[in-house]
């Protein structure tokens, strides 16, 4: 286990600790405010009309139901810090490997790159349109008929003659006389993840140029 995951569980515990001793003391100001102001009642109360003795008891009850909310709201705060954590241990695992997500835009460098086109049904033609910043279409990849499904392809720089910068993809789909696009994936190496504790979601930084994405996104880890 990696020393980030580490220190993660040992806070998990300090914010758990926290949080219950925090609960507890809400709990218990709010019950000895009330055994204060009871008996300050009693103590003051006229004897011709003595306090209902059934309301102090249905305030007591009242009392024992919001310590038992307070612990209650603790044990859920603590299942959710457990809960990120977790999910931040799982996921550091993924750092090294290679995630195959959803994208069309994505840097080259001088290794090939892998993509896939998913086809919601069979192609008569199918190709890869590859522009360069500027917009131009600078290579065409031809991977002709096609069924339905996950279909590979890579970028070669070198095989290609494709210099080092950012290009765009879009997949071409030939069906009869309709031409329409498909959706692109790329392949790409995961530098990192992160916890986005204001939304809850798990980000992983992708190398290719992919930027940060969502780990929901994530189609295939490999």
């Amino acid at each position: 286990m990696s020393v980030q995951a580490l220190t993660s569980q040992q806070d998990t515990g300090t914010q758990g600790a926290d949080i219950m001793s925090s609960a507890g003391s809400a709990a218990g100001t709010i019950k000895n405010d009330f055994m204060t102001l009871m008996l300050a009642s009693i103590q003051n109360q006229d004897p011709t009309s003595p306090i209902d003795s059934n309301e102090f008891v249905s305030q007591m009850a009242q009392i024992s139901q919001v310590e038992s909310l307070e612990h209650m709201r603790a044990n859920q705060a603590m299942s959710m810090i457990m809960m990120e954590n977790l999910g931040i241990v799982q996921s550091a695992q993924l750092i090294g490997k290679s995630a195959m997500v959803p994208a069309n835009e994505f840097t080259l460098g001088d290794d090939t790159i892998d993509g896939k086109v998913y086809l919601e049904s069979g192609a008569e033609e199918l190709e890869i349109e590859i522009k360069n910043d500027q917009g131009e279409v600078v290579e065409t990849i031809v991977l002709g008929p096609q069924d339905s499904g996950d279909i590979a392809f890579s970028i070669d720089p070198e095989e290609l003659d494709l210099p080092a910068g950012d290009y765009e993809i879009t997949a071409k789909v030939t069906a009869g006389e309709e031409t329409s696009n498909a959706d692109t994936f790329i392949k790409a190496p995961i530098e990192k993840v992160h916890f986005v504790s204001a939304s809850g979601v798990m980000m992983a930084e992708l190398g290719n140029g992919l930027g940060t994405i969502s780990v929901l996104e994530i189609s295939e880890v490999s």
